[in-house]
Formats: C-alpha cells, sequence, structure tokens
C-alpha cells in the first residue's frame, strides 16, 4: 500500500510538472482527494507559514516591481555589462546571480538575457558561453538568496530541527558560487570563436543581423523612485539576514501559559512577513508605487503560481507522510542503521 500511495504522490507531481503553471497544484489536489476519499488517509496540513512568508516576499517584490525598482536593478546590471563586452562569459554569470540573489526571484533574468546575447556576440564571444552559465547562475542564486521561495520553504522545514537562516546561507553561498566558478570555468573556451566558426560566418555573409536589445532605462523622477524602492527592498533584506544571523535581535512578547506569565520571541517565519510586508508599504507611500499595477505584474502572477503549486504538493506530500510516518522513518533508520555510511 506504501508503495502505491507513492506512486500516486510521483504521478501527480509528473504530470502537473509537465502541465505547467499552476497544474503542479491542482493536479496535486486530486492526489489529496483521492487519498482522503478513496484511500482514507489524514488529509494532512498545509504549509501556512511557508505560504505566508511567500506571498509577504512576492508583494514587497511586486511593490518594488510597481515602483521602478526592478527596471533599476536590471538598467543597472546591463550598463556593467555594456561596459566589459569582452569579459561578459565570466561576468554576465556573476552579475545574475548578485541580481537573483537580491531580488529572490528568477523572473528579472528574462530582460537580461537579450542583452547578454547581443553584447557578446558583437564582442565575437560565443553567445552560448554566457547564456547557458547565466541561466544556471540564476539558479543558484535563487537557492541562496535569504528572500527566494526555496530557503523560505526550506528554513520552515528546518524550524523544527532549530536550523537557522545564517546557518542554511553558511552552505548554499559558498556552495553556490564555488558551482557557478566551475560552471564558468568549463565553458569559458567552449566551441571555436565567432570569427573561426564557418557556419556563423556564412549566416554573417547571407545577411544575418544581430538585433540590438531594447534598453532598460529610467529618467529622472521614475529613476529615483526605482533607485528608492530597491533600496527599501534590498534594506529589507538586510535586515531579515541580519535578524537570522542574530536571533536575539528579533523582538519578544509576554504571553500567559498556565497562569504564568512567559516571554517568547517572535519566530523567523513571522519575521519574515512583517519585514517584507513593512517594506511593501514603505514603498507604497514613499515612492508611488501602484497598488494596482503591483497585483497585475509579472512577480505577482509568478509569485501566485508558485504558492498554489507549493500548496498543493506539500499538503499531498503532507497527507502521505502523516498516514505512513513511522513506516518511514522506521524504514530510514533502519536502512541508516545498516549503511551509516
Amino acid at each position: 500500500m506504501l508503495l502505491f500511495q507513492l506512486g500516486i504522490l510521483l504521478l501527480c507531481i509528473v504530470i502537473g510538472a509537465r502541465l505547467g503553471g499552476i497544474a503542479l497544484g491542482t493536479v496535486s489536489g486530486i492526489g489529496l482527494a483521492f487519498f482522503m476519499i478513496i484511500l482514507g488517509m489524514p488529509p494532512g496540513n498545509p504549509p501556512a507559514v511557508v505560504l505566508g512568508m511567500i506571498l509577504a516576499v512576492i508583494t514587497a517584490l511586486s511593490m518594488m516591481e510597481a515602483a521602478g525598482g526592478m527596471d533599476f536593478l536590471v538598467a543597472s546590471a546591463e550598463k556593467l555589462l555594456r561596459k566589459n563586452p569582452r569579459r561578459i562569459t565570466y561576468l554576465a554569470p556573476f552579475i545574475t546571480y548578485v541580481l537573483i540573489f537580491a531580488a529572490g526571484t528568477q523572473h528579472v533574468i528574462y530582460s537580461l538575457l537579450p542583452v547578454i546575447a547581443e553584447v557578446s556576440t558583437k564582442a565575437g564571444i560565443r553567445p552560448e558561453r554566457p547564456l547557458s552559465m547565466s541561466v544556471i547562475a540564476a539558479q543558484h542564486g535563487l537557492v541562496a538568496s535569504p528572500v527566494s521561495a526555496v530557503t523560505v520553504a526550506l528554513l520552515a522545514a528546518l524550524v523544527s530541527l532549530d536550523v537557522s537562516l545564517g546557518q542554511i546561507m553558511m552552505v548554499t553561498i559558498p556552495a553556490t558560487l564555488f558551482a557557478v566558478t566551475m560552471g564558468v570555468l568549463s565553458v569559458a573556451w567552449k566551441g571555436k570563436e565567432l570569427a573561426d566558426d564557418p557556419e556563423y560566418q556564412r549566416r554573417l555573409a547571407e545577411g544575418a543581423i544581430v538585433v540590438d536589445a531594447q534598453q532598460t532605462g529610467l529618467e529622472g523622477d521614475a529613476r529615483k523612485r526605482g533607485m528608492g524602492a530597491c533600496a527599501v527592498f534590498l534594506g529589507a533584506v538586510g535586515v531579515v539576514v541580519l535578524l537570522g544571523l542574530f536571533p536575539g535581535l528579533r523582538p519578544s512578547y509576554d504571553v500567559l501559559v498556565d497562569g504564568a506569565v512567559v516571554t517568547t520571541q517572535v519566530d523567523m517565519g513571522r519575521t519574515i512577513m512583517i519585514v517584507m510586508l513593512a517594506a511593501g508599504g514603505l514603498i507604497t507611500l514613499l515612492f508611488k508605487a501602484d497598488p494596482a499595477a503591483a497585483v497585475q505584474g509579472k512577480l505577482m502572477r509568478g509569485g501566485l503560481v508558485a504558492i498554489i503549486s507549493i500548496l498543493g504538493v506539500s499538503w499531498l506530500g503532507s497527507s502521505f507522510f502523516t498516514a505512513n510516518e513511522a513506516t518511514i522513518v522506521g524504514t530510514i533508520s533502519a536502512f541508516i542503521g545498516s549503511y551509516p555510511w
């Protein structure tokens, strides 16, 4: 029965992933209903704290996008790339990494990829070198970012083991930076230079041209608002990291437990939610971010897809684990006991 239930769980994930979008969450809902109604399994628990943290971060990001902060970030990265075209194979992946690390979402890379392709081609460098590693670096930046959905979910999953945000980042940041460095070196000399590539020269002779990417730019008050919104969001990220590294800085409050007053500290999940919602509020008030534009923006739409997907998959997994906890834990313990290495 355990293997049958696991098969249903994996089937829902595979079908949902192939359909894409929110299908990962909705198809998982079918699996959850099957578990409850047909197999009589417990419903488990939806990850309320994880979803709350992700929603708060997405809200702050969407307000920053509406105020022009995301355009400012991309324009700054684009300016740096255009100033150093011959080093783009090395610079582009690390700039992408930092950009995603700061923003906590991969959606900003869409505006940067055409720039990388254009600059590298005009510099005579094979565009697949910086492009391939920039896409991979974006994923690594997401893993290392303290405010990305993946880090938030991992932090919530490890809270019972008393693992802090600082400890997670001490592993993810060095590991991802090392991986990006090795990846850059692996593609730095891949393929012939464009000047020596007969296929590229043939297409060039036939009239193929390099289309200039549309430059992202903000002027005047729009630039100031974008810069300010970006500063507020990055400041909020810094506060989250600081409170994660030094838990003693987090606020505490008194609660009554069995007639006694107990001082309780705000947990990291609620801290992230409060800081990010406050950052979104400051951006709204100080830099005229349009709430309606934030809701309709790419980041909010992408964030809602992530929330629905995580809701369905994690709830389905919670039901499976709750029903088979003793068996799963016993099997893993026995396996580790037999193979301690």
